[in-house]
């Protein structure tokens, strides 16, 4: 809702040229003594000017400024219905400076936006450039009076505090009593939470954990949680940063946030960046080709941290250090590159100091990650060994910066470099001798335990980095310490037992895993751990060209089959486009400004979203058999990779797209692979995809070369009649193997009457298809009826045909009837949700009974039945000798129709085994009938009557008859039929005599403890076979859930 209250503008907006003047942040403000509310707004804008103005060499990322815009990607975790099939059609990409726009003109109401990123993405760089463009006028002008940033890092560690406190700390160099003014107008103030869900302990459970007091004193995080959860300045907005691992966490604390992902460095960004940072505009482009002429590192680079680390270290450049370069696949390969250059060119100090003070980061880094510490005293860093005078000062430059106003005080320069010297420090504590060796008491283990990340804490994926073989010497030049050998066989041992818990294993995400392995590099050690997934299932809203880098490289060295499923809305860092004026390298020297531009046309090829994952297939050890691509925003140049997949795979044999589109460039580079003699793909499936005539036309060709496509399915994708002609001319060709066709929801109303003509054309020439599925098509009488007119044909060998919600009445059992007479193969018919009535089930029953149906499963469930049709399934019944299964679900047969149906269930001949009553209006006292078919019925293994309301006297019947020697059922569902603990004694002796039983659902009755417990006992004295006991268990008492653990002892294959 828009704040109602209003007061005058205060100010014009501020201009660059204001930056002309500057001054000391501090000396301004405190000599400042006015009282006007806009001088202290005006004195807040130039401090924050001044201060972010600054970019030194201290500054870690100097705030983008050098970029014009960072883009951002708001999350939408649905896929709109209102686009064509679903499918997204464009990305929702936006400024970080329109994020607090108002919904509506003259509506500023209170916004809660969340910044996520992976470890070095510029989220703290970005926030204060935007906390910069507010002080200077240039983003949300008028919308904000205050911005309040808080270090959630950096708070963590202290007392129980007041939303005031921090208020007041923003403000401290201000002299003069201006609380009441900043406080006066909350809707005006904008909180920034940087790094808030990295805090461990960010759930606040109970509401007395919450403060609406702002002057009350609260433990940190429950003075965060009270700001999240607007219980502290409910009118006030948010801006919280968060690595992307943390977002679980914090979704329970949120409503209805805008999540906005920061993106990698586009190259023109990366570019743009390389020329703000290293002095020279030749030396610049030499060291940004240098990268492009490493795949990995290309990649690794779009990271900023990673630029901002390069650009610092590589200000002059060797061929030692291109050589290096070309050796750097991993992060922690860049992390090491980065320590070992600042060793490298060490001036003042011996080599040996500059090694005993990065020994000392060592253990200071992890003794902060363990004590959730960011900020160091002088005291701290001595205690570790860490000297700080003007020789080493120079040094620790590279690693640690003082706290702003507060010269005795040092964090890192970065939070990723404590997460990595942590793991260093892990690698090299193998002896005694370490001065620092007893500063960390606890183990790795423990710290990430503590932690609560897993595989997703950048410590662990460092570690996996630092045991890397080939890092062992390295290691040891830049940190004077050999490796610790046992390390690694204690962290694969470690992970390998959480690989094998199952419930560890589903908490894995699988990408963070991949990133593990990735920077080990090993690929046996990677295809064995992944072997122990079985299926890999991908379930994030994005994915970045690093997530799918360190994918492939998992998935091509699995050992076994796998099927994976990659569902996202966004495969983001692949660009389709290349502008050339954008990237080629300025004018050089002409000895090299050939291979520039030969590097430069090598590695600007289009590369698309599954670039790497193709590459992954293309290895001929890749065992991936079943892939499915769930939205993946996927392009037209991922057709072209996908095809050349099969030039060489021989595993994958179904592939799968959701909501997606190639068009038509794309599809028909992906049928020209389909073609290929090599392609083995058996199956393709294509879900709520945009599919045109001329992509149908090259499916159809691929269908008259290709002999292994066996099941073609295409569900609710809309096609159009000249699509669908054309695909049915492939159908028809000799070649054709295709024996599963299944067009469900695809076929347009006004086109479907054709359709079917064109369907019933193929059966005449085609003898492959033996399953056909038409489902959820409006086709009606008259397209049936034309259906039908080609499956009678004597060449037609369909096995099974759906026919499923296709607004068929009584007039289509004629034909379909006329069908099953003639068919000599159909032994499955679905006629589900069709207002066929009973004069259209005595129709098709004529069908059924003729002597040439060999018809196995039949499916009437919603067909508007009454008992007057049961006489004639009864016939069916008697008669037909291979029905196995009848569905009759949401039906009004009654007790009467189950009288006439139970006839037919008595007769000898009848072979039925599996009957589905569930929702047919019936009461107890069909229960004798039923009772009595039981008595003399041998094969019916699985009934259904969920759903009706028998009561406890009409199960009382039941069981008599399911204890009856002749009685072979072996699933019996009962679920919401009014049952109570007075025939729970009946069901109870079922279970203690009945051996044959193995499921049986109760869920959804009014059973109470007393009759949970009866039956409970009966099973753990009995010889019963039951493996399936479904009941409600959420209220429960303990005696009777200690019972059903001794249940589980003495039947351990019993679930519930």
């Amino acid at each position: 809702m828009c704040s109602q209250k209003k007061r005058k503008d205060m100010e014009a907006a501020c201009t660059w040229s204001l930056l002309s003047e500057k001054k000391s942040a501090s000396s301004s403000l405190a000599s400042c003594s006015m009282k006007d509310p806009t001088d202290y707004r005006e004195m807040y804008r130039r401090h924050l000017r001044e201060k972010y103005l600054k970019t030194g060499p201290d500054k870690c990322l100097p705030h983008c400024k050098h970029i014009d815009t960072r883009l951002l990607l708001v999350k939408e975790y649905g896929i709109s219905e209102k686009t064509s099939c679903g499918v997204p059609q464009q990305d929702c990409f936006l400024e970080m400076e329109h994020m607090f726009d108002p919904d509506e003109p003259g509506c500023n109401s209170s916004k809660t936006v969340v910044l996520q990123g992976c470890p070095g993405s510029g989220k703290t760089a970005m926030v204060h450039k935007f906390m910069f463009d507010w002080a200077a006028g240039m983003v949300t002008p008028g919308r904000f009076d205050y911005l309040i940033y808080v270090n959630c890092r950096e708070i963590s560690h202290t007392a129980p505090i007041s939303a005031i406190d921090l208020i007041t700390n923003t403000f401290q160099d201000i002299k003069e009593p201006i609380l009441d003014i900043i406080i006066e107008y909350p809707e005006k103030l904008l909180f920034i939470l940087d790094g808030f869900p990295e805090l461990p302990y960010i759930f606040c459970e109970h509401e007395d954990d919450l403060s609406d007091n702002p002057q009350e004193k609260k433990p940190v995080e429950s003075l965060l949680c009270s700001l999240v959860k607007k219980t502290l300045f409910p009118e006030s907005s948010l801006l919280i940063t968060a690595r992307l691992t943390a977002m679980k966490k914090l979704h329970s604390l949120l409503k209805q946030p805008i999540e906005a992902e920061i993106l990698w460095f586009r190259d023109a960004e990366k570019r743009a960046y390389f020329l703000s940072q290293i002095s020279g505009a030749n030396r610049a482009m030499s060291v940004f080709y240098d990268l492009r002429d490493n795949e990995h590192l290309d990649i690794i680079s779009s990271l900023p941290i990673v630029s901002w680390m390069l650009c610092r270290v590589l200000q002059s450049q060797d061929d030692e250090d291109k050589h290096l370069m070309r050796s750097l696949h991993t992060m922690t390969g860049v992390y090491l590159f980065y320590f070992f250059k600042c060793l490298r060119n060490l001036r003042g100090i011996p080599m040996w100091m500059g090694q005993s003070c990065l020994q000392g980061l060592c253990s200071l880094a992890a003794e902060g990650l363990q004590n959730r510490q960011v900020l160091f005293t002088v005291s701290d860093l001595q205690r570790h060994g860490i000297g700080i005078n003007d020789a080493s000062c120079d040094f620790l430059n590279h690693f640690l910066k003082k706290v702003e106003g507060d010269v005795n005080i040092y964090t890192f320069l970065h939070f990723s470099f404590q997460e990595f010297l942590t793991a260093v420090y892990y690698v090299l504590k193998n002896d005694d001798c370490w001065v620092a060796f007893n500063q960390v008491g606890k183990t790795w283990q423990e710290i990430f335990q503590q932690v609560g990340k897993g595989f997703s804490s950048p410590t662990i994926q460092f570690l996996f980095g630092l045991i890397h073989k080939g890092k062992e010497m390295v290691v040891k030049n830049v940190f004077g310490r050999q490796i610790c050998q046992e390390l690694e066989e204690e962290l694969l041992k470690w992970t390998e037992t959480e690989m094998k818990d199952k419930t560890a294993r589903l908490q894995i995400e699988p990408v963070d895993l991949f990133h593990c392995l990735y920077e080990m590099q090993n690929t046996e050690y990677a295809g064995k751990i992944v072997d122990h997934l079985e299926s890999l299932v991908l379930l994030q809203a994005t994915y970045t060209k690093m997530d799918t880098l360190a994918m492939s490289f998992c998935v091509k060295n699995s050992h076994s089959d796998l099927s994976m499923s990659l569902k996202c809305q966004h495969l983001l860092g692949f660009e389709e486009e290349i502008h050339t004026s954008l990237f080629m390298p300025p004018s050089m020297p002409t000895a090299s400004n050939v291979s520039f531009n030969h590097s430069f046309l090598l590695h600007n090829q289009y590369s698309s979203q599954l670039h790497f994952l193709c590459q992954a297939l293309r290895d001929p050890a890749c065992k991936i058999k079943d892939l499915k691509l769930i939205f993946c925003h996927l392009t037209a140049s991922c057709g072209r990779d996908l095809s050349s997949v099969f030039e060489t795979n021989q595993c994958l044999t179904e592939l799968e797209f959701v909501k997606n589109t190639l068009e038509d460039s794309g599809m028909k580079h992906f049928c020209h692979g389909l073609k290929h003699p090599h392609c083995m793909l058996q199956t393709l499936r294509l879900y709520r995809c945009l599919i045109s005539s001329d992509s149908c036309g090259a499916l159809a060709a691929v269908l008259t070369t290709n002999q292994c496509l066996t099941e073609l399915e295409f569900n609710e994708t809309k096609l159009e009649a000249s699509a669908l002609k054309l695909l049915c001319d492939g159908l028809k060709h000799p070649n054709c193997k295709v024996q599963k066709l299944k067009l469900c929801g695809s076929l347009l109303p006004e086109s479907s009457e054709i359709v079917c003509q064109y369907l019933a054309s193929v059966f005449i020439y085609n003898q492959y298809i033996t399953e056909l599925d038409l489902s959820e098509n409006p086709l009606g009488d008259k397209g049936v009826k034309y259906l039908c007119a080609g499956l009678r044909n004597y060449n037609c060998k369909v096995e099974k045909l759906d026919l499923s919600k296709c607004c068929l009445t009584d007039a289509s059992c004629v034909d379909l009837s006329s069908f099953l007479r003639r068919s000599l193969t159909l032994k499955e018919l679905f006629v589900f949700a069709n207002v066929l009535g009973d004069t259209g089930v005595q129709h098709l029953c004529e069908g059924v009974l003729h002597t040439n149906s060999i018809i196995e499963n039949l499916v009437l469930s919603e067909c508007s039945l009454s008992a007057a049709c049961c006489e004639t399934l009864a016939q069916v019944l008697c008669f037909n000798k291979s029905l196995t299964k009848l569905l009759l679900i949401n039906n009004k047969i009654g007790d009467l129709g189950l009288k006439l149906l139970c006839e037919g269930l008595k007769r000898p001949d009848c072979q039925l085994k599996d009957l589905a009553l569930w929702t047919c209006h019936l009461t107890a006292s069909c229960c004798q009938d039923l009772c009595n078919a039981l008595y003399t019925n041998e094969h019916l293994t699985d009934l259904d009557l969920s759903d009706n309301a028998l009561g406890d006297e009409g199960i009382k019947v039941l069981c008599e008859g399911l204890e009856h020697p002749s009685c072979k059922l072996q699933t019996l569902w009962i679920a919401e039929c009014h049952l109570t603990d007075e025939c729970s004694g009946a069901l109870a002796s079922v279970l203690n005599r009945n051996a044959t039983l193995l499921l049986l659902d109760l869920s959804g009755n009014n059973f109470t403890d007393f009759g949970i417990q009866m039956m409970c006992d009966s099973l753990i004295h009995s010889r019963s076979n039951l493996k399936t006991f479904y009941i409600d268990t959420d209220y429960l008492c303990e005696e009777t859930m200690r019972r059903m653990e001794l249940l589980k002892i003495s039947n351990p294959g019993i679930t519930w």
